[in-house]
Order: structure tokens, then C-alpha cells, then sequence
């Protein structure tokens, strides 16, 4: 079983190098057998990436095996061209270790700042997966479609991984989901969803592979809490995590029993919050953890999980620059290497 690390950069600008503090975790990482490290994408919000190329090719630097990837980036934002040579070119850079992990966003700004629409997301998605492996394969390619036009070109340079790096299209969304099984990609499912829904979104991906006989193939998004034992994170972390999610939980709702659950809360009711985020992420002692992710690899069969400590993070901007908060999700990282992922060495 495969286990990556998502991440958001720690940055302390009084530093020389300000991402000192992303890299000592990504090659700490390394050392303790994470697969991949990925970064998402968005632009105008404080403590997100606007440039997760530019910050990949630093984290490639300074590994050597680590794998870098995106998840997400915002794919029908740009152009195809420069998303094209910007990760052929990270993928030469990194000896062929990037992966491209793709999504439509949710912002209407970001769409509007770029000069597209929140309503076309969906067909500029597909026209630029397309053009993207035909410009990484192929010579002479001309671009003939709805959103980008241009003469025939190749880029420079190719790719180092054959056929092309590998492409992941994230949403749970039906729409996204028979794009991944339709283009053949690796799907990404998001780590909002509780495990009866997931188990769902899988079917439903692998229904959509069969009448397309494309071999499945996905990776599981999740947060995790990992310390000393249950009471701890009940008491410490999960009111202030259900308070950043409960908004991202809500418009993801899949099933009777989550619209049962929010009529709960619409209504009043003073839900626990272990209730509310049940299903939904790993937590407690190394062995609560191992517990969630094998219950979880028995109902869906996952075979790459890809694990973000300290959820919540990306609504909290000023935990970029916090040394407690870097030194916690040092202490986690560190730990899920040590005591859980030896626990999945088959």
C-alpha cells in the first residue's frame, strides 16, 4: 500500500529561505517512505499556492526519490501550452517524478481574474487533458478547439516518464467522475466524503471504467490526527476541525443519512462533534489510525491513500508561519512513518 503526503508550505519570511521549513518536512518525508508529496493550487486566497510548479521544482531539489505532484491544479484556468512545458520541463528537473493531479475549482473569481467562466470549467477541462497528451507524445501538434487555438508545434522538452506523467483528475462529482474513467486517468477522490459515500464514488468510477474497459486506478485523499490517543483529539482537535470543514461537508453531501445528519444540526440539535466528522478522516493513537485506514482498505480497496495532517489548515492562513503548528505536523508526519505505514508492508 502507497501512502503520499499532502502539504501546505510552511513559509517564515524572516528566514533566508522561506520554504526551509516545507523542504526539512518533505525530505524528512522521504526518509520515512512517503510515495509522493502533493500541493494544490489556488489563487488569491492567503496561505494557498498561486505557483505550485515553481514550488514543486524546489522539493524536487532537494530530494532525490520522493515523487511531487499536484493536487489539484486548476487545469482549465490556464493554458494548456505552458501547463505542457512547465511539467515536462519539472519532470526533467526531477529525473521523472511528477504527476499532474487536475480540478475545476470552485471559485468564480479565479475564472473571472483569468478571463474564462466558472460555467465552461467542465469542456475546458477536457480539451486541455486532451491537448496535454498529445503535446507530451506526439510532434506537430495544432490546436483546433473551442477555448485554445494555435499552429502546429512541439514542445521543449519532452518528458523524461513514458508515455507521459501521469494524470490524475480529482472531483466526486458525477461529471468528473466518468471524465476520469472516459480520458483514462488515475481518479482522485476528495477527502470530504464519509466512507459509506465513498464506497459509492467507487462504484461508480469502476462502473464507468468497465463500459469504457479502461483499468481502474485511484488514490484516496484523507486527513488525519494522529497522537496519543482518542480522548485527546476528540477534546483538542475536532471542534475546531468540524467548525473549518463543516461548510466543504455540507455542499459534498451524499446519502440519507448526511442529509439526516445536517437536518439534525440545521434544527439545533447540539451534535458531538466525533459525530459529525465520523467516516470522514483518520484520528486518534497510531493503532485508531491503522484501525480507520484497514477498515477503509477492506470496504474500497484503495491501494494509495493520500494523508494531510492537521486538517483544516487551508482555513487557517496564519498557520503558515506558525512554529506550533509546524512542529505538530512534524511530530505526526514523523509518527504515521514510524508506527503506521510498516504496518501496511505486506
Amino acid at each position: 500500500m502507497r501512502f503520499s503526503l499532502s502539504v501546505l508550505p510552511f513559509v517564515d519570511q524572516s528566514d533566508r529561505q522561506p520554504y526551509r521549513r516545507t523542504f526539512e518536512l518533505c525530505r524528512m518525508a522521504e526518509s520515512l517512505g512517503y510515495d509522493t508529496v502533493m500541493v494544490g493550487h489556488h489563487h488569491f486566497l492567503d496561505g494557498q499556492i498561486s505557483d505550485p510548479f515553481t514550488l514543486l521544482a524546489g522539493i524536487a531539489a532537494q530530494t532525490e526519490t520522493l515523487r511531487v505532484a499536484t493536487a489539484i491544479f486548476l487545469l482549465p484556468l490556464h493554458h494548456p501550452l505552458q501547463v505542457a512545458e512547465r511539467v515536462a520541463t519539472l519532470d526533467q528537473l526531477s529525473g521523472g517524478r511528477v504527476s499532474l493531479g487536475v480540478g475545476s475549482g470552485w471559485n468564480p473569481l479565479e475564472y473571472e481574474a483569468f478571463g474564462s467562466s466558472l460555467r465552461e470549467r467542465g469542456a475546458r477541462m477536457d480539451e486541455s487533458l486532451g491537448l496535454l497528451r498529445r503535446l507530451w507524445t506526439e510532434r506537430d501538434v495544432e490546436g483546433t478547439g473551442r477555448f485554445w487555438r494555435f499552429p502546429p508545434l512541439t514542445i521543449s522538452p519532452r518528458p523524461v516518464q513514458r508515455p507521459h506523467p501521469p494524470l490524475w483528475v480529482a472531483g466526486n462529482a458525477p461529471a468528473a467522475i466518468e471524465r476520469a474513467a472516459r480520458l483514462g486517468t488515475h481518479w482522485l477522490c476528495d477527502p470530504v466524503q464519509t466512507l459509506d459515500s465513498m464506497i459509492l464514488l467507487k462504484q461508480r468510477y469502476e462502473e464507468a471504467c468497465r463500459d469504457r474497459a479502461v483499468e481502474p486506478s485511484w488514490v484516496l485523499r484523507r486527513y488525519v490526527w494522529l497522537g496519543r490517543d482518542r480522548s485527546t483529539m476528540e477534546r483538542d482537535f475536532l471542534p475546531g476541525f468540524v467548525n473549518t470543514q463543516l461548510a466543504y461537508w455540507r455542499v459534498s453531501t451524499e446519502g440519507d443519512a448526511e442529509r439526516r445528519l445536517f437536518a439534525r444540526i440545521d434544527a439545533g440539535e447540539d451534535v458531538a462533534p466525533a459525530e459529525v466528522a465520523r467516516g470522514r478522516f483518520f484520528g486518534g493513537a497510531a493503532g485508531d489510525v491503522i484501525a480507520g485506514i484497514e477498515e477503509c482498505r477492506e470496504a474500497t480497496g484503495c491501494a494509495h491513500i493520500s494523508v494531510g495532517f492537521g486538517g483544516g489548515l487551508s482555513g487557517r492562513p496564519e498557520a503558515a508561519g506558525s512554529r506550533e503548528v509546524y512542529d505538530e505536523t512534524w511530530a505526526m508526519v514523523e509518527r504515521f512513518g514510524r508506527e503506521v505505514i510498516p504496518a501496511f508492508h505486506d
